[in-house]
């Protein structure tokens, strides 16, 4: 994959294809209706321009010019809401081909930091590369990238202990196992010092002179890394001022009537200019870089690259509204290079090696599942079989279902925002489908989630005296076992759905505050109003409590010892009476437990492609 030049210093593979992206009337708003009228604002506004192969392109603007935006809609990663043509090599392009073709990597890159260096490589070197690569052949692979981007000595690095400039080198890694002969990249020096922004833009100069186009939006570079760029696109306000050479910059500027002082760097020049601190009078740059007819390009034609349209331009000139294309009419759909069985094979690896990493995953809820149950059992210690204590022993059952929602849905909403966008990074990137994960997903929680409740019960269940009977214990176990699983999936779907993190922290108790009113706990089912009852139904702690209280009480359980001298509920029936369950059906509970279940657990994929179409 590399060779070496006669100084020694690596050369990455040259590109197979090359390919030269252009773009006019390309228009984009936001809000991603199918039709607009023309009083509605769009951030890219009939803009034109071309990224050349074999070239470094620096996407220059001030803040809100519609960077990121513009390098949105070109990779595909925006559909909606999109008018004009995008063609490559002279021919428009195919969204479906072109996803396939190219990497995009976003400002906030999103890598699981449990896993090290070589082992992230490695993983997505078994999703991204076809099944006949053999596994000698990709560490190879990996350990050329390794030693190109300079990540041999934090090879064995967990990604979390990695400095910034080394994730930075790390994502490109990640992309170069499939040698895409386009690049994106959003802002690719945030956050980096001067030395680490070097680093990262030589690679992505060596990139390019392998034949890539490689186009990077960036942020006020200085003189010295901006004179590693080849070309430069300046947008301000949707429209491009400047689409050309960097050595080109200050001549075709002083034409329009801006003229840069001697030794001021350029890309601060052109901000300002593009930014009105040099004059507002910028209608020629506007006129010379937003027309069709600026100057073709002269493709080099493959039949290999031949491809059909993905954005049709329907804008009316001469009218008030614009049709838009939408995601329905543009398919994204495409195959991944790993069959789905192998797919869930190389997940499930992923996330049972994160998981067992992970000490707030699994130390930590399981030492408090352990702590908690212990302390149960010593505040209601003996209460379970003392007919004068049955009220106390409600108290302690309907603790124990709270207990295990909140300590299992809370940890659940807190990590998977992380996981969310690497799921949504490397799904937008083709490396596999949503099923895939969600199935390894499934299957990698639970053990945790068998190993959360039995834990818990074994102290809780005996020092309180529950029944010393295996088939009620067994009977309650599962009642916990599947609430642990609901309170998984709520925690999940939430942290998946809902940003920021905090809004998703406060409606998870906010939202189960109801359904703990409804539960039979705090008030008689049947002392519920009539307009107000239907949602006993729909209230998951009111099945887990009834469910455990007719595993512990019901089956006719032999009656309860008394510790004074009358006890009203001495039978376990009279119990179970008074609190309007003796009509329940323990097999009902649970099967309507094991629905809530199965509907969280759906949702959780629901919730990730509600992701992914509000992203397009």
């Amino acid at each position: 994959m590399i060779d070496r030049h006669e100084t020694g210093r690596n050369k990455i593979e040259d590109c197979e294809e090359r390919l030269n992206i252009e773009f006019n009337n390309l228009c984009y708003y936001p809000s991603g209706k199918k039709v607009r009228t023309l009083t509605q604002k769009p951030i890219l506004k009939n803009i034109c321009g071309r990224f050349l192969s074999g070239r470094l392109t620096a996407l220059v603007g001030p803040s809100g010019a519609g960077k990121t935006s513009l390098i949105n809609v070109l990779s595909g990663f925006i559909t909606t809401g999109v008018t004009g043509s995008v063609k490559i090599n002279g021919r428009d392009r195919n969204v479906q081909k072109f996803r396939k073709k190219l990497c995009y990597i976003t400002q906030e890159f999103a890598i699981l930091h449990l896993l090290t260096t070589r082992e992230t490589l490695m993983i997505a070197a078994d999703l991204k590369l076809n099944a006949d690569i053999g596994k000698l052949k990709k560490n190879e692979m990996v350990n050329e990238i390794l030693a190109l981007l300079g990540l041999e000595k934090v090879m064995n690095t967990p990604v979390g202990k990695l400095s910034g400039g080394e994730k930075k080198r790390l994502s490109i890694g990640l992309e170069l196992l499939t040698n895409p002969p386009v690049m994106f990249f959003d802002e690719p020096t945030s956050g980096l010092d001067s030395f680490s922004s070097l680093q990262v833009i030589s690679h992505l100069k060596s990139l390019a002179e392998g034949g890539r186009t490689v186009v990077c939006s960036i942020h006020q570079p200085s003189s010295r890394l901006f004179q590693m760029f080849d070309d430069m696109y300046l947008i301000a306000e949707g429209q491009c001022l400047y689409n050309g050479p960097i050595s080109d910059l200050t001549s075709v500027f002083k034409e329009a009537g801006f003229l840069c002082p001697n030794f001021y760097n350029r890309a601060d020049f052109a901000i300002e200019v593009a930014s009105g601190q040099r004059g507002n009078n910028t209608d020629k740059l506007i006129a010379k870089f937003n027309s069709e007819e600026s100057g073709p390009l002269e493709y080099e034609q493959n039949g290999d690259n031949e491809e059909t349209t993905i954005l049709q331009s329907a804008s009316n000139k001469n009218g008030t509204v614009i049709q838009v294309c939408t995601e329905n009419e543009v398919s994204i759909k495409t195959s991944y290079p790993q069959p789905m069985w192998k797919q869930f094979q190389i997940l499930l690896r992923r996330s049972v090696l994160c998981t067992l990493r992970d000490k707030l995953t699994v130390q930590l809820r399981v030492i408090t599942h352990f702590v908690v149950g212990l302390l149960l059992g010593a505040v209601y210690y003996d209460v379970g079989n003392d007919a004068s204590k049955a009220l106390s022993n409600a108290g302690c059952i309907f603790f124990f279902m709270m207990f295990l929602f909140f300590a299992n849905a809370m940890p659940s909403v807190i990590a998977i925002p992380l996981e969310t966008s690497v799921v949504l990074r490397e799904h937008l990137n083709n490396w596999y489908s949503l099923k895939a994960y969600f199935f390894s997903k499934l299957i990698a929680d639970i053990p945790l989630q068998i190993l959360c409740p039995t834990i818990f019960l074994l102290p809780g269940y005996f020092l309180t005296s529950q029944p010393y009977d295996g088939t009620r214990f067994l009977q309650f176990w599962a009642i916990c076992f599947v609430m642990t699983i609901i309170s998984h999936n709520f925690g999940l779907a939430a942290g998946a759905v809902i940003n920021p993190l905090e809004i998703s922290m406060f409606m998870v108790p906010a939202s189960n505050i109801p359904l703990v009113l409804f539960s039979g706990f705090f008030l008689k089912l049947q002392d519920v109003a009539n307009w107000l009852r239907w949602l006993t139904y729909v209230s998951y702690y009111r099945y887990s409590y009834e469910g455990a209280m007719l595993c512990l009480y019901g089956y006719n359980r032999s009656a309860l010892k008394c510790s004074e001298p009358y006890c009203y509920f001495k039978s376990p029936l009279k119990f179970l009476q008074e609190t309007d369950m003796v009509g329940g059906i323990y097999e009902f509970d649970l099967l309507a437990l094991m629905i809530w279940a199965v509907i969280l657990q759906l949702s959780v994929l629901l919730a990730l492609k509600y992701r992914i179409n509000s992203l397009q």
